[in-house]
């Protein structure tokens, strides 16, 4: 991978908290422009067409302003599903003979041996296709009680979609400002902490890719409380529910 998975994340929470910022600035400079029109209007000197379409103008940039800024969130979706098509198209380069001279051989290979070669060919999409094919048409009937269900490598597409679900939840926070509480640590500082919380969250979904490491997301992705920093946020649940905003549908992945 041209940039490792943190990295990926990490791009997308500072275009969010980009994002906010701006979305924060558009809304106040939308509040000050309303109340100079107001007194402009209160002071004759603006007559009541002068003044609602100065209402309207004032409106039509703000929405322009928070629709730019939001769209910025969305060019690293686009950046990491690029890099996932690399990663998952069928290259024949990409097939391992001796892993091929096995599952050829006529040996029945058992939950372990499959687990291995697994193992040995995660980052690897098209072997982890073969494997994940040759497993599901020869599942070994095993009643031994150690391994009983293969454990494969994550598929290009599978990681994009859980980028592309991470990316739409922080795009909703900011689009609406969220910045609910932790269960028994209070309310997010921020929305950018909250969009750490979100990520936390969400590589606990996504297998490391190569010698990544997750296990420093406290240090990665830092969750902040009105009442202090919060350590294992990704164990901690949120009282918000997407049923508190009216999000819509948003035109995202």
């Amino acid at each position: 991978m041209k940039k490792s998975t943190i990295e990926y994340y990490k791009k997308a929470v500072r275009l969010a908290d980009g994002a906010s910022r701006a979305i924060s600035k558009a809304r106040a400079d939308y509040s000050h422009g309303c109340e100079a029109a107001k007194d402009a209007y209160e002071s004759d000197l603006l007559g009541e067409k002068g003044y609602q379409d100065r209402l309207k103008e004032l409106e039509a940039e703000r929405d322009a302003q928070i629709e730019n800024s939001l769209a910025g969130i969305l060019t690293v979706v686009d950046e990491y599903d690029a890099e996932m098509a690399e990663l998952g198209s069928l290259d024949g380069n990409m097939v391992d003979s001796g892993t091929m001279a096995l599952l050829n051989s006529g040996i029945n290979l058992s939950h372990a041996d499959y687990q291995e070669l697994a193992n040995r060919h995660k980052d690897n999409a098209v072997m982890t296709r073969i494997l994940r094919e040759r497993y599901n048409a020869n599942r070994p009937q095993e009643k031994s009680p150690g391994i009983t269900v293969v454990q494969f490598g994550q598929s290009p597409a599978d990681r994009s979609e859980v980028f592309s679900k991470f990316v739409r939840t922080i795009y909703h926070a900011c689009e609406s400002g969220a910045r609910p509480a932790l269960s028994g640590s209070g309310r997010l500082k921020t929305v950018t902490d909250y969009c750490n919380f979100i990520a936390q969250g969400s590589l606990a979904e996504m297998q490391p890719y190569g010698d990544e490491s997750f296990d420093n997301l406290d240090m990665d992705f830092p969750v902040e409380t009105e009442s202090g920093r919060v350590e294992n946020a990704r164990n901690k649940s949120s009282d918000f529910t997407s049923a508190e905003f009216n999000f819509g549908f948003t035109p995202i992945r």
